[in-house]
């Protein structure tokens, strides 16, 4: 038998494994993304230098999560760019959230999401610079003056942060995330600059965990490093380079092709806790009334070290299947 007789023998059965695989990997990342979670999460994009796409992929993947999950998902634009998150997952053009008193005080989800647009996802939009006045990114104290009184009402809080200095803004990207998201460009120089950035932050005293994107943004193709840094539990996850991607307007995710959206369930999935337990039965719906929230007592989301001491003062902040996607 020729070696490609045997090739061709075999063709059949690699190909099984191949499927069987792929359909197996993606079951799994579409259950992580659909598992409930007993606490508001919150998912911060940041990337050290502009152009690595943080934009479009916080947009995109906060309305895969607002599209796929059960409880309400909420995208926060802090970035200020032309074209933030919510321009890439769709918000009406020309909407913006207006000051809201009840949101302030909210104590059910109808108050929490009082004046959002929403995009048509379902994903829930706030910008934190709605007028376009400036073009530096909004502060810190502005995020936690807007979010913590509604956080807890949402499944997830997922913020674009922008371009910040590691050097004194990533502490309060740090400060206001569960999850911190580290894009870049998936060259070796970029990816190298990402990973540098990790001991950095899984060294702060909240310990949040760390994902790095590495997104293609340029059609590099093989010039994506095949490995980057040497921390085992940081996922690093590729998103293809994809020509839908560079248009001068939004794209659904029906207009990407196939591996760029399996690429962004994959991201979505890892900024998602595996191991958190489901919601008991009898659990009050969202909108059972509660304690009106305030700077002390933001409500039962995640508390966590930085967000006691934010409460304490404002001047204290610290210096799928290839079918399934291809269906949606």
């Amino acid at each position: 038998m020729s070696a490609f007789d045997a090739f061709v023998r075999s063709a059949p059965l690699a190909l099984l494994g191949s499927v069987s695989a792929r359909v197996h990997e993606v079951t799994t990342v579409d259950e992580i993304v659909r598992r409930p979670l007993p606490v508001s999460r919150r998912i911060g994009f940041v990337q050290a230098r502009g152009g690595a796409g943080a934009s479009s992929t916080a947009g995109y993947v906060a309305a895969l999560l607002a599209r796929r999950r059960p409880g309400l998902v909420l995208g926060v634009d802090a970035s200020r760019g032309p074209r933030g998150m919510l321009w890439q997952a769709g918000a009406p053009v020309g909407s913006s959230a207006a000051p809201s008193s009840r949101r302030r005080t909210a104590r059910r989800s109808v108050d929490a999401v009082d004046g959002l647009p929403r995009t048509p996802s379902g994903l829930y939009a706030l910008s934190l610079d709605p007028r376009g006045e400036s073009r530096a990114v909004a502060a810190a104290a502005g995020w936690f003056d807007e979010v913590t009184p509604i956080s807890r009402f949402f499944d997830l809080v997922v913020t674009d942060w922008g371009v910040r200095d590691w050097r004194a803004d990533l502490t309060d990207v740090v400060s206001a995330s569960r999850t911190v998201c580290i894009v870049a460009r998936a060259d070796r120089h970029a990816a190298e600059e990402a990973a540098a950035l990790v001991p950095a932050i899984k060294d702060h005293p909240d310990r949040p965990d760390v994902v790095i994107a590495l997104v293609d943004v340029g059609d590099a193709g093989r010039a994506a490093p095949v490995t980057v840094g040497d921390d085992p539990t940081v996922p690093v996850v590729r998103v293809p380079y994809d020509a839908a991607r560079s248009g001068g307007r939004p794209v659904s995710s029906a207009a990407l092709g196939t591996r760029t959206r399996i690429a962004y369930a994959r991201l979505a999935a890892a900024l998602l806790p595996l191991d958190a337990p489901s919601v008991p039965r009898g659990t009050p719906p969202v909108d059972a009334p509660g304690p009106a929230p305030s700077a002390a007592d933001p409500g039962p989301s995640e508390r966590r070290p930085s967000e006691r001491r934010q409460a304490r003062g404002r001047d204290a902040r610290p210096a799928v299947t290839d079918d399934q996607e291809a269906r949606r």
